[in-house]
């Protein structure tokens, strides 16, 4: 597993491709705040930074189902692994900072992300979450393989928001990984509770 802020001995190469798939966050709180026709910058309540953590989960979670095409449309649920092998899942969570400018160069950078994401390769399932009163937005992903993530997190379009991910999110934003091949257990929750036991960097 790996996550930002929590190992100081992470290699240079590891905590650049944890900011490149940190920036993820922000394609999904794109998605989300486009749907629903919020403002984004206007949270519903005035819950201080502090008490909105990766560790977590907010109460007003907003999430939409997990989709992609290893879900099984009949059943809404995520085919298992072939036998002997795991999928990749990984984990973000961040708050995106506030102001037009931020909200411009966001739109600037991550519509390619956004399109990408819609038919990357090894990518199964994704599900997409909002909180109105943090502000924040949370990402989980099932990849057929480790290397499949990291085929998306250095793809070109993505690279171009490696370098903007401090620039657009508070520093509190959060990235793991793990793998699995138990297929009920991968939830938003679940995220959340892997987070949580490796040390939020917000606390």
């Amino acid at each position: 597993m790996m996550t930002r802020g929590f190992d100081t001995m992470l290699s240079a190469t590891i905590e650049r491709s944890s900011r490149a798939l940190a920036a993820a966050v922000l394609a999904a709180l794109g998605v989300i705040l486009s749907g629903c026709g919020s403002d984004p910058d206007t949270k519903t309540t005035d819950a201080p930074l502090a008490e909105c953590t990766g560790g977590v989960l907010e109460a007003d979670l907003e999430a939409d189902a997990l989709t992609g095409p290893g879900v099984d449309p009949e059943t809404g649920k995520l085919r298992p692994p072939p036998e002997g092998s795991s999928y990749t899942v990984s984990a973000t969570y961040g708050v995106r900072r506030q102001g037009d400018a931020v909200m411009e160069r966001h739109l600037q950078i991550f519509g390619a992300i956004q399109a990408q994401l819609a038919s990357q390769p090894g990518l199964l399932a994704i599900q997409l979450g909002y909180s109105p009163s943090c502000g924040s937005g949370r990402t989980l992903a099932v990849w057929a393989s480790t290397d499949a993530m990291y085929d998306f997190v250095m793809s070109p379009a993505h690279l171009a928001g490696i370098d903007a991910a401090d620039e657009l999110l508070e520093p509190t934003y959060v990235v793991t990984h793990w793998e699995t091949a138990e297929t009920d257990g991968i939830t938003l929750p679940d995220s959340v509770r892997r987070i949580q036991a490796f040390g939020d960097p917000a606390r």
